[in-house]
């Protein structure tokens, strides 16, 4: 499963773990990529993982005062939306196993941000820190016209899904997290480590590799492998590194009183970036106690893609019985 390793995420909280300051240093390029060639290799591969999308899609992208941002939409005009946050150097290719199967019955909204990967275009006012999220994501919101919607993301993408229930509480509808990194506890020592190891000191594709496939647990499928081509694209190509990218953290329970919204979290069972996924658990149940808190078991961080049907279903349910 290096998948996902999905999403850098992992080393996003990973080498993030301890600290840098967030955003970018005045002076660097607003580029996503580190040329017009590395920025056609890496679209190159984004088109060919869209192949993985089984079911018809439209691609838009939404001025914003951070830049356009690029979203692929699916299902009919008048469902009600749910929005997805891809993981950290993730975008919305990575959604491809569970974007149609939520689009049966929504109108499904998969971004690329605007600070990392995939399509979107940054302008030069950077995104900072959870009020340029929030102005960013407001800004998308309106232009699609809606005053409240479902939130779902993988890794970082829960934590910014849960940052923006916590910021704008009176527009998310429901929140569904997907193997958080950070936010309720921190993730095992050895994420830090193994973060620097690969990505740190002469990195290259084949130790980029190596670190997914730890994070995955070793998971990987022909589909996934056209999927995990084109991140390691945007890791080698891209121009972003950690120090770019707002660090998410840990929310303690005083901080989330405005949590009232029915929220589910569901953990990969595997003892990867979290020592125990029993305690990610108990502390999020801690911080969020009327939430639906569940372990999949023998999965790892890429828990959309390695059990997808079981991950479709049971988003599915929840959105049913608390999304009106």
């Amino acid at each position: 499963m290096r998948m996902h390793a999905i999403m850098l995420t992992v080393l996003g909280g990973l080498l993030m773990l301890n600290s840098y300051a967030s955003g970018r240093n005045a002076g660097e390029p607003d580029k996503l990529y580190k040329s017009a060639e590395a920025k056609a290799i890496a679209f190159e591969s984004y088109d060919k993982s869209m192949e993985l999308w089984t079911c018809s899609y439209e691609e838009e992208w939404v001025d914003t005062e951070y830049g356009r941002t690029h979203t692929i939409i699916s299902g009919t005009e008048d469902a009600q939306p749910v929005f997805l946050f891809p993981g950290l150097f993730a975008d919305a290719t990575m959604w491809y196993a569970n974007a149609c199967a939520l689009a049966e019955n929504y109108r499904v909204i998969a971004l690329d941000q605007i600070v990392y990967g995939g399509k979107s275009e940054p302008s030069e006012k950077p995104v900072n820190d959870i009020t340029d999220y929030k102005a960013w994501f407001t800004a998308i919101m309106d232009h699609f016209g809606y005053e409240r919607t479902a939130v779902a993301g993988l890794s970082y993408g829960s934590w910014l899904a849960l940052a923006m229930a916590r910021e704008i509480p009176e527009s998310i509808a429901v929140v569904i997290m997907l193997d958080p990194s950070q936010t309720f506890s921190k993730m095992r020592a050895s994420m830090v480590w193994k973060g620097f190891r690969y990505f740190m000191f002469f990195p290259n594709r084949n130790k980029y590799r190596k670190f997914f496939d730890w994070i995955g647990g070793g998971y990987t499928d022909p589909d996934q492998e056209i999927w995990f081509e084109h991140m390691l694209d945007v890791i080698e190509y891209g121009s972003v590194g950690m120090r770019d990218v707002p660090q998410h953290r840990i929310y303690t329970a005083e901080e989330l009183t405005m949590m009232t919204m029915p929220l589910l979290v569901l953990a990969g069972g595997k003892p990867i970036i979290y020592k125990d996924p029993k305690e990610l658990a108990a502390a999020a149940a801690q911080a969020v106690p009327h939430a639906e808190i569940e372990i999949v078991p023998d999965t790892g961080h890429s828990l959309n893609m390695e059990k997808a049907d079981a991950i479709n279903e049971r988003m599915m349910r929840f959105l049913a019985e608390h999304y009106r």
